[in-house]
């Protein structure tokens, strides 16, 4: 049975946070943004390279500082990869691929078609990617959002077949 042994560093945290919240710079995981604790909540922190796309998210249970969840994010929108979660002694209880549903039409393709279709810079912070499971049809389903002068262009793809299901330009209300 899988176990983790890691723990929030709470004196650090309680010693170095402005207000709250903590940051700092760590050479292998980048720009790291730690908050919570207060009033029983768990800690959370979120950890990504400048020049990364993705970066790690991870919950610490409040009273044990122990590793409550852990998984990888896209910067801006969504989770994705594997999301482990743990007790509080530090057995996996759960796990749970965020990615399934987009199997089909994998982030490799998005990036792809934004980058080489579309032609964006994903680090653009006029582009936007989201993702989610349609309630109504149960269809995972890619949102791309990106600006056009003075219109945001809207694009919706099923990610069961891959397919633009939507493209609408909306001017951009100020």
């Amino acid at each position: 049975m899988e176990r983790t042994t890691e723990r929030f560093d709470t004196s650090t945290y309680y010693m170095e946070r402005q207000g709250h919240e903590y940051q700092f710079e760590h050479y292998l995981r980048g720009k790291v943004r730690q908050f919570g604790g207060d009033n029983g909540s768990n800690y959370i922190e979120y950890a990504r390279k400048d020049n990364s796309l993705f970066g790690t998210c991870k919950e610490y249970y409040n009273k044990t500082g122990t590793l409550k969840l852990v998984g990888k994010y896209y910067y801006n929108r969504f989770n994705a990869g594997i999301w482990k979660e743990y007790d509080e002694n530090g057995y996996l209880i759960d796990e749970y691929d965020q990615d399934a549903p987009y199997k089909n039409y994998p982030w490799e393709k998005v990036e792809k078609f934004v980058k080489e279709e579309l032609k964006l810079d994903l680090f653009d912070k006029n582009v936007s990617i989201r993702r989610y499971v349609s309630d109504k049809t149960n269809i995972p389903v890619w949102i791309i959002h990106y600006k056009v002068g003075s219109n945001i262009v809207s694009i919706k793809i099923n990610a069961n077949i891959g397919e633009i299901i939507k493209k609408g330009t909306n001017p951009i209300i100020k």
